[in-house]
């Protein structure tokens, strides 16, 4: 007796009906991740076969955490106040590559008078894993490196997702970081 007859041919069809909608709901989710992103902001970042991290990049364990601690925010996308002279700006996870080689970095994007601007927060490196970026207020923030910062406009959190993390903020001419946990 094989597998086929021990199992029922509606528990079959039904697991065939939630593998095609749960695929089908993860890329309708993708794509609402980027609604928010200006299409030309993206053709400027998603350039030499870069991509957004977005949901189906993320392992389904670290989806699970991620979707119960930011409901509804794109995992490669922070949008808020996070430098000067602007007021909005982005900063997007990007990845290229497979799982065996994959490659990933952050970009802080602001748009002046119809222009983006970019600037390469963390220089491409191999990850196992993408890494997820979220907007953080205003506040003081201590590190588990014992570095204290006092932040006076958004910050963002570059995170293996239940791992390691730092948190960026902007300081005089460019970025700074620190462990928020390892």
């Amino acid at each position: 007796m094989n597998l086929t007859q021990l199992i029922p041919k509606s528990i079959v069809a039904k697991s065939i009906l939630a593998a095609i909608f749960f695929s089908a709901s993860t890329h309708l989710h993708a794509q609402d991740c980027l609604s928010g992103l200006p299409d030309s902001l993206r053709s400027t970042v998603e350039q030499d076969n870069w991509k957004i991290v977005q949901p189906g990049d993320v392992p389904q364990t670290d989806w699970k955490l991620w979707k119960n601690a930011h409901q509804g925010q794109c995992p490669g996308v922070a949008v808020g106040n996070f430098g000067p002279k602007a007021d909005s700006s982005f900063v997007i996870a990007l990845i290229q590559g497979d799982e065996k080689n994959m490659l990933e970095q952050v970009l802080f994007v602001t748009t002046k008078k119809g222009q983006s601007a970019t600037l390469v927060v963390v220089s491409p490196a191999h990850v196992t894993t993408p890494y997820v970026v979220w907007r953080i207020a205003p506040g003081h923030y201590a590190g588990v490196d014992g570095t204290t910062a006092s932040i006076s406009r958004d910050s963002f959190v570059y995170e293996m997702v239940a791992s390691t993390a730092k948190q960026f903020y902007y300081k005089g001419k460019g970025f700074e970081s620190f462990t928020i946990s390892n």
